[in-house]
């Protein structure tokens, strides 16, 4: 029988005490604090970056396509390919084709909703480099 389902802000909150990441819905591989909602079709998490030195390792995705929304904060993007950073603030709204390889750095108290399309884990790493790093130290502009 069909119904609707609900996870609180509650429940949110206390599984992103000791983690940065949660999944909301997604068939997933990996255990999690959280209980989701199963769906092979797509997954949808919360990240939430509490502290300093919130950078991401450099990677991309075979065939996802990521859909971001920031609720809170800002985050920066180094696309590798072309060196072009971009940054979003609380409310922008960004997609990650797949193929695009990135470094990303948030500031603290950042918290991004993001849609994965399709599901899996198809993240590949990429070697971080001298400059990736420098730019990590670096405060967002």
């Amino acid at each position: 029988m069909p119904k609707i389902s609900k996870i609180s802000g509650e429940e949110i909150d206390r599984a992103l005490q000791n983690v940065t990441r949660q999944y909301l819905v997604g068939d997933l591989q990996k255990p999690q604090t959280l209980k989701h909602v199963p769906s092979s079709l797509l997954e949808i998490g919360i990240t939430r970056y509490e502290g300093e030195g919130n950078p991401e390792a450099p990677h991309t995705h075979k065939q996802a396509f990521e859909f971001q929304y920031v609720t809170a904060g800002l985050t920066a993007y180094l696309d590798l390919s072309t060196g072009a950073e971009q940054v979003f603030r609380k409310g922008d709204f960004y997609v990650i084709e797949p193929g695009v390889a990135y470094a990303q750095k948030s500031a603290p108290a950042t918290e991004i909703l993001f849609i994965k399309v399709p599901p899996g884990n198809d993240k590949v790493p990429v070697d971080t480099t001298p400059e990736v790093e420098a730019w990590f130290r670096e405060p967002i502009k």
